[in-house]
């Protein structure tokens, strides 16, 4: 799979052109106008090249190198510039910057360098990110079919993943507020990310607000806390619990009415915890939305702990420990994550702390993880499959509203599946599958 450019430069149109240019010749590419939160995009996603501009208010390009050299010591690193004198030369120089080019670029060797950096996307990859950027022109009415563009922060490799930011991004677009129930350390802030970018805010970033600071506030106060322009104009309020998502409707309708700066705002609520789905729903109404837990996105699972893995292995110097042995992809794709997005970075980090320059290996894991992922080779897959299989069955009880009565004898799982249990006890409805 191709990897991701970063491309920063104060001038918006200029980065915006750096992209266009980049984007046509089959890179994947990100955009930032301020080293900022470039360093907090290098901190979460990982770039194999950063093309930078040097001349920048606040923090120049040398600094913007320093810093992400502290995070990643050899990741490449083009410095796009005018004219720069010599002290400023051998400044670069003794950071380890890659390259050095002059504006205005020379397009054919500019790109003949990127080459040599990043991979490009393949016909497939290529069509299905062309998709992607045509749905941001598509009218209000198609958006059900998709989002923008692929998420950059939060992973939607998953069907289920996948829906759930069709719908959040869909709600996004409908109104102006947006009710998530995510499970304990689960990602949902990675997703309003997404959304904020998918509305034009690009890497502004987002105001956090506690329910009680927001709520509290008078009209005059909000004002003052929304008018600034420096920031999204998605703001993520945090809430405890589920009866604050019918205060938050309340508050929403009576005072942000008042309030100018909330106008063309996006809110956007997370609530945190094991709640019942369907009295959230209940609560939020067509503005809430329900993001699934990792042990149902198997997927993401993986992608996830890549990417945790390869970026830390970027910090440390060990190339290697970016990759997984079976037995150690096994073990991850095993076990449930009671603790999701956050329990998963938390283990891979650990992981490869333990590691010496050598693809993570189960023993690296087993501390942390429950001594169930441990199998025998011969029955891995069947037991990952039966996992599945036993996750698809609930969903589908679940989302038909029957009885597990009426559900077995509508898939024809015999007359002994009388209980949830006897739906987790259930052998593999196609054998087949394990001998894959």
């Amino acid at each position: 799979m191709a990897g991701r450019i970063l491309v920063l430069d104060d001038e918006e149109n200029y980065a915006e052109m750096l992209q266009d240019l980049l984007r046509q010749n089959n890179y994947r590419v990100d955009m930032a106008t301020r080293p900022e939160r470039a360093i907090d995009q290098l901190e979460e996603i990982p770039y194999d090249l950063v093309i930078s501009d040097y001349k920048m208010p606040v923090m120049d390009g040398a600094e913007f190198l320093r810093k992400a050299r502290e995070l990643y010591p050899n990741l490449p690193f083009i410095l796009v510039s005018g004219l720069m004198n010599t002290p400023e030369l051998v400044k670069v120089a003794n950071m380890s910057v890659t390259l050095v080019m002059e504006k205005p670029l020379d397009t054919a060797a500019f790109l003949a360098h990127v080459a040599k950096f990043a991979e490009q996307m393949t016909d497939e990859e290529k069509e299905a990110f062309d998709r992607e950027l045509t749905c941001d022109d598509a009218p209000a009415a198609d958006n059900d079919q998709g989002y923008p563009e692929e998420p950059r922060f939060f992973s939607a490799g998953c069907a289920t993943s996948t829906r759930f930011m069709q719908d959040a991004w869909n709600i996004s677009q409908n109104g102006t507020s947006l009710f998530i129930l995510e499970p304990v350390g689960g990602d949902a802030t990675l997703a309003v990310k997404d959304i904020s970018a998918w509305r034009g805010n690009q890497d502004k970033p987002i105001q956090e607000f506690a329910f009680e600071e927001f709520t509290t506030a008078d009209a005059s106060k909000l004002n003052e806390l929304l008018a600034d322009e420096e920031h999204s104009d998605v703001r993520s309020i945090h809430l405890t619990s589920l009866n604050q998502v019918s205060e938050a409707r309340a508050h929403l309708a009576k005072v942000l009415p008042s309030v100018d700066s909330a106008k063309n705002a996006l809110f956007a609520y997370v609530l945190s915890g094991p709640v019942s789905d369907i009295q959230f729903l209940q609560h939020a109404d067509s503005s809430g939305c329900i993001l699934p837990p990792l042990c149902k996105r198997p997927i993401d699972i993986a992608l996830y702990a890549h990417r945790f893995a390869r970026l830390l292995a970027d910090r440390t110097s060990k190339p290697r420990v970016a990759e997984f042995t079976q037995e150690a992809v096994y073990a991850v794709l095993a076990f449930e994550w009671p603790g999701n997005y956050q329990q998963l970075q938390e283990v891979i980090s650990a992981a490869v702390e333990a590691s010496e320059d050598a693809p993570i290996g189960l023993e690296a894991l087993v501390d942390e993880l429950d001594e169930g992922v441990v199998t025998a080779p011969e029955i891995r897959l069947a037991k990952l499959v039966k996992k599945a299989q036993t996750e698809q069955l609930k969903d589908e009880l679940i989302a038909s509203g029957d009885s597990v009565l009426v559900l077995a004898r509508r898939l024809g799982l015999g007359s002994n599946v009388e209980t949830e249990g006897d739906l987790e006890r259930l052998p593999l409805l196609n054998p087949k599958l394990s001998n894959l």
